[in-house]
């Protein structure tokens, strides 16, 4: 039996159906990441991005959470893909992007969490940072895609709400799948 809070007690306690709709969207965007990139050397690091992100997607839309036990595993495996692919391609300056990336959005989101608490959650603060290795790695323009497209799904996804729900403007929605999503699309239509 997984302990409470385990990585494998929060994937099992998502429905059998979720769960085979979580394999389908995983392998789905894994297969366009392959497409995308074939075996470049950041393709290892890129397939990270929709083994944790749509687990974490999954389980944030249903507890509005994001837990540590996936973000830590999945910033660190991140760093040492990135950290690999910059030494297989002899590109280091794109790995100072992904660390300077990752502190820059880290910084942002937490500012944000800070003045205006309950916007934001630490959680979504901590994937900033792993999602900054991604833009920072792949270049200015999908890390700017990555922050500001972000924003741009989850507002979309509040005026839909607002209209076509019960939802009000005082309604909080997790916003670690609008980040993760443009975080995806940045590095596929960019990287």
């Amino acid at each position: 039996m997984p302990m409470r809070g385990s990585v494998g007690s929060e994937v099992l306690a998502l429905p059998h159906d979720v769960r085979i709709v979580t394999v389908a969207v995983t392998a789905l965007l894994a297969g366009l990441v392959l497409l995308r990139f074939g075996w470049a050397p950041e393709t290892p690091s890129f397939l990270v991005l929709p083994l944790f992100g749509v687990v974490l997607a999954m389980i944030d839309l249903r507890t509005r959470l994001l837990p540590n036990a996936l973000l830590l595993p999945f910033a660190a495996t991140t760093l040492v893909l990135l950290l690999a692919s910059s030494g297989l391609s002899g590109d280091w300056n794109r790995l100072v992007g992904a660390v300077l990336g990752s502190a820059a959005m880290f910084g942002i989101y937490l500012a944000l969490a800070l003045v205006s608490p309950g916007s934001l959650g630490m959680g979504d603060v901590k994937l900033a940072a792993v999602l900054g290795l991604y833009g920072g790695y792949a270049g200015m323009t999908p890390w700017l895609a990555t922050l500001l497209g972000g924003f741009l799904i989850g507002g979309l996804i509040s005026v839909f709400l607002l209209l076509f729900t019960r939802a009000s403007a005082r309604s909080v929605f997790p916003f670690g799948p609008p980040m993760l999503a443009a975080c995806f699309a940045a590095i596929v239509a960019f990287g």
